[in-house]
């Protein structure tokens, strides 16, 4: 009886919340509404067009696109040329694939500089991040049409999306690459042809990535220094979100249940599976690995051998110490649709034109071949009509499956801080809401690194990560504005902890990518800046008020020890939580990336991207 007498005054509270407008009419200003067109990035780009070619020529006319005939885009991308070029000379029997977009920035061209990108995976194609993540036009999961990018990075300078080692995307040849060494060797060998067809001699190179770039990028990088080519290998800069740069159960068993306990309200577990995960993070020896290298500064160096592991078979572990996969088949029964990539998310998985689908792979029946592999596509953007496209490629892009540089040491240990320190100008960034490697293990690797005379950061992470206020109409590319992070910068390295961001931070957080891209090209001072965009031609007023503390919390929080400090809550934003010390905290950020496959009886976790 009481439930029907309730009930009349639940439904207007129901209708009260649903009816936004009605509710809040101050607030009906913002709403998006349905039918209009605005009058944006796509317009704006084609107005753009009618600048003469940058890099046309008798040697690059071959590779030219049409950027008025890319299907299913609907306005002119712009210039751009795309195609394979050989890792050896003139030798066509091993080609990477490449689709260059000369930049819309004058800045660039009175610079001569240009960017890499490089997707992770392994095996995973740069070329489909440019259409998710910060290409000149994009087609997310979810979206019903291509659309411009107002934060593609080729608004600030020159950028080329390349498929690479051998076996990812387009690129063509047989797989020898047996470890980083072998990938950065070939990668220099197509970039000298690259630098040649294009005439970049002398331009500044910056080199960025995701995911298991976090391997390629730093070994290309050093490989160029190490080159001692500034004709070709003028390496300025490097960038990596979300990468992988150690053995994995340093990034993903070692910090899992401190990122459980952080996140239990979106997981959402029963305290006995809580509590399993707690004592298993115990017993393994994984909660007083944290507790002792995870401090600012570090205590020293970190063991070889990792906690949870049978001694001498890295790989093989003590029972009961495969948290990490645990918690992943946990989360997976209470949401089926749960995202190693972005935890929040949940069923149903979005339409991916892509068929990545949050690592499912996923396509509807009747939704045909993935836009990369349709035969109108490749004959648009010049790229091989034989080749089945995927995302991820299936066969292994090392001999025999196994990158050496992971198996038999410490990943890209040895070589960032020489990228550090030859270039003084380093960014690493994650998205605190990523599970697919956790930061906790980012953060280990860091203090595990010397660099400028000094091992890791001498102090913790604190300082705010702040994107400017700017003015945008077109809903495609709304991003939000202030503290959504935190930043922390020492000798030559800045790290950077995304608040609302899963693993594809360029994708769920643009502007702050965009904002690391101005910082890494030496166009904006930092992540403290409150200059605007340097493409904001409104030249946008910052509020003048103190920012306070960044809002992702960086350490190792132990919580069976009361004392109040700042920390993050399960949104990712400031609170108080319980911890041990100053130099003790949580950190949410993650890293790796793209099609999670799990065999759960070996208790390894394949990431890609």
């Amino acid at each position: 009886m009481r439930w029907y007498s309730a009930s009349p005054f639940l439904a207007s509270a129901v209708v009260a919340h649903l009816n936004w407008q009605v509710l809040h009419p101050e607030l009906a200003a913002r709403q998006i509404h349905q039918g209009i067109e605005y009058v944006s990035a796509g317009e704006k780009l084609a107005e753009r067009q009618t600048q003469q070619p940058q890099f046309l020529s008798a040697s690059t006319q071959k590779f030219a696109i049409n950027g008025s005939g890319i299907p299913e885009v609907d306005f002119d991308v712009g210039e751009s040329y795309a195609g394979l070029l050989p890792i050896s000379g003139n030798d066509t029997s091993n080609q990477l694939y490449y689709w260059f977009f000369p930049s819309t920035n004058p800045v660039a061209s009175a610079n001569k500089e240009i960017l890499i990108w490089l997707t992770g995976g392994p095996g995973c194609s740069s070329v489909g991040e440019l259409l998710q993540e910060n290409g000149p036009f994009l087609w997310q999961p979810g979206v019903f049409k291509p659309f411009a990018n107002k934060w593609s990075w080729h608004h600030l300078t020159n950028v080329v999306w390349v498929d690479q080692p051998i076996g990812s995307g387009f690129s063509q040849g047989t797989v020898t690459a047996k470890d980083e060494q072998d990938v950065a060797r070939q990668f220099l060998g197509f970039w000298k042809n690259f630098v040649d067809t294009f005439a970049l001699q002398g331009y500044k190179v910056y080199v960025t990535g995701s995911s298991y770039s976090g391997m390629y990028t730093p070994y290309i990088s050093s490989a160029m220094l190490d080159a001692n080519d500034t004709t070709y290998y003028n390496l300025t800069g490097m960038m990596i979100f979300d990468g992988l740069y150690s053995k994995e159960p340093l990034m993903t068993d070692i910090p899992v249940a401190a990122f459980v306990d952080q996140w239990k309200d979106v997981f959402a577990f029963n305290d006995t599976f809580t509590q399993n995960i707690t004592s298993a993070a115990d017993k393994c020896g994984y909660t007083d690995y944290l507790k002792k290298y995870l401090v600012f500064p570090p205590v020293g160096v970190q063991p070889a051998e990792l906690p949870g592991q049978v001694p001498g078979q890295d790989g093989t572990y003590m029972d009961g110490c495969s948290s990490f996969i645990d918690v992943y088949l946990a989360a997976q029964e209470i949401n089926p649709c749960f995202s190693p990539y972005e935890i929040p998310k949940r069923c149903p998985i979005a339409f991916d034109p892509l068929g990545f689908a949050e690592g499912t792979m996923y396509s509807p029946a009747g939704s045909g071949p993935v836009y990369f592999d349709r035969a109108d596509v490749k004959a648009a953007i010049n790229a091989p009509v034989n080749t089945t496209w995927q995302f991820c490629a299936t066969n292994p892009v090392f001999v025999n499956g196994t990158d050496n540089s992971v198996l038999e040491g410490p990943g890209s240990q040895p070589v960032i801080p020489h990228v550090i320190d030859k270039t003084q100008n380093v960014i690493i960034g994650h998205g605190s809401q990523d599970f697919v490697l956790i930061a906790d293990g980012t953060l280990l690797t860091i203090q595990n690194m010397t660099w400028g005379g000094k091992m890791g950061f001498q102090e913790r992470p604190t300082a705010p990560l702040y994107i400017p206020y700017h003015a945008n109409d077109d809903p495609t590319t709304f991003i939000g504005a202030g503290v959504i992070g935190t930043s922390h910068s020492e000798r030559g390295l800045t790290y950077v902890g995304v608040a609302p961001a899963g693993h594809f931070l360029t994708m769920d957080q643009p502007a702050v990518a965009f904002r690391g891209l101005e910082i890494l090209l030496g166009r904006v001072d930092s992540f403290q800046s409150t200059a605007p965009f340097t493409t904001d031609t409104n030249k946008t007023v910052q509020p003048n008020v103190a920012m306070g503390n960044g809002t992702v919390f960086e350490g190792f929080v132990d919580t069976s020890v009361t004392t109040a400090m700042d920390g993050l809550n399960s949104n990712g934003t400031a609170q108080a939580v319980t911890s041990t010390v100053a130099t003790a905290g949580t950190s949410s950020i993650a890293a790796y990336g793209g099609s999670a496959l799990i065999a759960v009886g070996s208790a390894v976790l394949m990431a890609m991207l």
